[in-house]
């Protein structure tokens, strides 16, 4: 059944499953993506296209990690490091981020989703995975399970996006929130132009994107050499002009791909992560950002109930990037479908 759960219950219901398996030496300020799985490892996946996938770790089934909007594998450095201590892990880069190859067509969760099923054959990944998405990898799991359903395992969805998310009611909020993604488009617009004329460097990326503070020499490497190339800028608005609703399109392309390919997930093993704490944009009025925050929580909550074995975790005190602010219970819930797959897989 499907069961909603706190960041405080899930503390005293798993604090078994954290003394047994997390090692006490575990300090996640002090994890970092091991160097290799951020160094060129190219697969061809057709009409002249290459995507970088690594993987490290030993066991099944394969943990998949799919990042945010921003695409930069660093930002699980506080999670997958312990993962791949326990099963076989993988990362990648969608098209046109990270050290793939830029897209032939508009990102679309149909094409990125092909991409990786792809990506995984032709890397012999044929036995189900588990996917843990961030934010829009979130949506893109979503769908991925959607799609290929006999090809997932498992789900942990990190403060997903999902179809519907951002629809005002207050017509004038609605306006405003269009004027505001508009103007987010602008400046990606902007950024890949400046990528194109050399404009951005590691010193000085004029405001188009902030490094977090703590990664390593090679990740920091592996960044920036993505931000000053136009491919991640295009990816981006790419991206974005899919996924975020319009005035002439108050359901966007990627949100009528998940509804018209939506189903129940049976029994599969499933958990969302809703973090409390949220950004406010300038475009909300206080009735607005209410209604959004709801609508966030509630969204999670319809995720989770598409599996009877599907729960719902709020952690009030963990922002966008929970895998940052809380990665222990990150860790914590990939464990646990980690070993519920195992045992569903079992004769």
């Amino acid at each position: 059944m499907f069961r909603v759960i706190t960041a405080a219950m899930l503390a005293a219901i798993w604090s078994g499953v954290a003394t047994a398996q997390t090692p006490a030496s575990y300090k996640p300020a002090d994890s970092h993506i091991n160097p290799e799985l951020l160094t060129p490892q190219l697969t061809d996946v057709g009409r002249g296209r290459r995507m970088h996938m690594a993987c490290e770790g030993i066991g099944s089934p394969t943990v998949v990690f799919d990042q945010g909007g921003e695409g930069a594998i660093p930002n699980w450095r506080f999670v997958q490091p312990y993962i791949a201590k326990i099963t076989r892990t993988c990362v990648y880069d969608r098209a046109g981020f990270g050290l793939s190859d830029p897209p032939t067509v508009p990102i679309t969760g149909t094409s990125t989703t092909d991409d990786l099923r792809t990506l995984l054959k032709l890397r012999g990944e044929t036995k189900p995975i588990v996917i843990v998405g961030h934010s829009i990898g979130g949506f893109y799991g979503t769908l991925y399970t959607n799609r290929f359903p006999d090809h997932v395992a498992g789900l942990v969805l990190v403060d997903p996006g999902f179809a519907g998310q951002n629809n005002p009611a207050n017509p004038e909020d609605r306006r405003k929130l269009v004027e505001d993604i508009d103007k987010g488009n602008g400046e990606l617009a902007k950024c890949a132009q400046m990528a194109r004329e050399k404009r951005l460097t590691g010193d000085d990326l004029k405001g188009c994107f902030k490094l977090p503070g703590g990664m390593s020499e090679t990740e920091k490497a592996y960044t920036v050499q993505a931000l000053i190339d136009p491919k991640w800028h295009e990816a981006e608005l790419s991206q974005s002009l899919n996924y975020f609703p319009s005035a002439e399109h108050p359901e966007s392309l990627m949100w009528r791909e998940e509804r018209l390919t939506r189903r129940d997930y049976g029994d599969l093993p499933l958990v969302v992560l809703s973090a409390g704490r949220m950004y406010r944009d300038a475009s909300y009025s206080d009735a607005g950002f209410a209604e959004f925050t709801t609508g966030w929580r509630a969204g999670h909550e319809q995720l989770a109930k598409r599996s009877t074995r599907g729960e719902f975790i709020f952690i009030p005190d963990a922002g966008h990037f929970i895998q940052r602010n809380r990665p222990d219970i990150v860790i914590d819930a990939i464990t646990r479908v980690v070993e519920m797959a195992r045992k569903d897989a079992k004769p």
